[in-house]
């Protein structure tokens, strides 16, 4: 079986992009370290592909594309065959910025470490089809925050791990070895063993949050990087623009990828969402109606599909989630959600981990 990516999806070597990565796919880098790890539990890379329903030459180029609900699957079996509950923090710990391909070289050209944590923000689509990341700041710390934009990922706590993995090695490589976070946040259940998360992180550990996080204090953003290149900057930022102009989107999931990211820095709105399109509310407005959609009804959408991730990846309790989607309280949130589902957050959650449960006996 060979392995094709998807139509019009980026099939160019790193550092040359030619199109951002479609929605629900992750370039096959960001799991390369997946290979050597199962060689030391003495499991088959090749058997576990089979099983998850990906051809044997996945990871035999880091651009080649892997489906984000596939490649979850596929992080699941592995877990499962090594016995080992904190594999994906391993894989992040061995997967460098590098990883990254074109976006590293965009980030390491950057004057200083808050321009070049913009810039991966920015055009972290050229890696990540599945998640978005996003720089928060007040008078005295910093964080990286990431969440899955992808719906209905499977272990979607592995993946988290390998995130913030990555992102630890990324910002040690920006800031240097004295560089430590002040906290990392998770967006998973607390696991029964959490040594192996204190040892890599070296920093307090707070679980069961509305996104995953590395918190750092705000100074370290002023350092300027020896790697700056003003002159390739530009040109990397010109390539970028250009095959983004390029790439197809369909606006509904323009739109919903805009608000899932307003929501992470706790501002969501029309106005807001049409001033990032360049257009204004009743273009947007048009535009939605002509394709049979309303701004109303995808932000709805959105909030339901995000309260059932937070529901079945964390235990956050329900007035928190209503807080994270910006509701005035748990009952109005209480209220939507019995709408959306015909359930309250609580009941959803509890079978959902009941089912979760039978999938695991089985």
């Amino acid at each position: 079986m060979k392995f094709e990516p998807p139509s019009g999806a980026p099939s160019s070597g790193i550092g040359l992009p030619r199109k951002t990565v479609p929605a629900g796919y992750d370039r096959a880098a960001s799991s390369l370290a997946l290979q050597p790890l199962l060689q030391q539990f003495n499991v088959d890379l090749f058997q576990v592909l089979a099983e998850s329903g990906l051809p044997p030459e996945t990871f035999a180029h880091p651009d080649n594309l892997v489906p984000f609900r596939h490649g979850s699957r596929l992080l699941g079996l592995c877990a499962e065959r090594t016995g080992c509950a904190h594999l994906g923090l391993l894989i992040g710990r061995h997967t460098p910025m590098e990883s990254l391909g074109f976006v590293a070289d965009l980030v390491k050209a950057a004057p200083h470490v808050h321009s070049a944590l913009v810039l991966l923000a920015r055009y972290l689509k050229f890696s990540d089809g599945g998640g978005l990341l996003a720089l928060h700041e007040d008078s005295r710390f910093a964080s990286c925050s990431y969440v899955l934009y992808e719906p209905g990922v499977e272990h979607a706590d592995i993946v988290y791990d390998i995130v913030l993995g990555t992102l630890w090695n990324v910002l040690r490589s920006l800031c240097g070895d004295s560089w430590l976070p002040h906290e990392v946040q998770l967006m998973r259940r607390r696991p029964v063993d959490i040594r192996p998360y204190r040892s890599f992180f070296r920093a307090p550990l707070r679980f069961d949050c509305e996104q995953s996080s590395v918190v750092f204090d705000r100074k370290w953003l002023d350092i300027p990087l020896q790697s700056a290149d003003p002159q390739r900057l530009n040109a990397l930022v010109a390539q970028a623009d250009a095959a983004e102009a390029q790439s197809t989107f369909e606006l509904a999931t323009h739109v919903r990828q805009i608000v899932r990211r307003q929501l992470l820095t706790g501002t969501a709105s029309m106005d807001c969402v049409a001033a990032e399109l360049a257009m204004n509310r009743r273009t947007l407005d048009r535009h939605l109606k002509r394709n049979g959609l309303s701004f109303k009804s995808l932000s709805d959408q959105l909030r339901y599909e995000i309260a059932r991730h937070i529901l079945s990846t964390t235990a956050m309790p329900v007035g928190d989630v209503a807080q994270s989607l910006r509701y005035a309280n748990a009952g109005a949130f209480s209220t939507a959600f019995r709408r959306w589902s015909g359930h309250t957050p609580t009941q959803w959650r509890s079978a959902a981990s009941a089912m979760a449960d039978t999938q695991i006996d089985a």
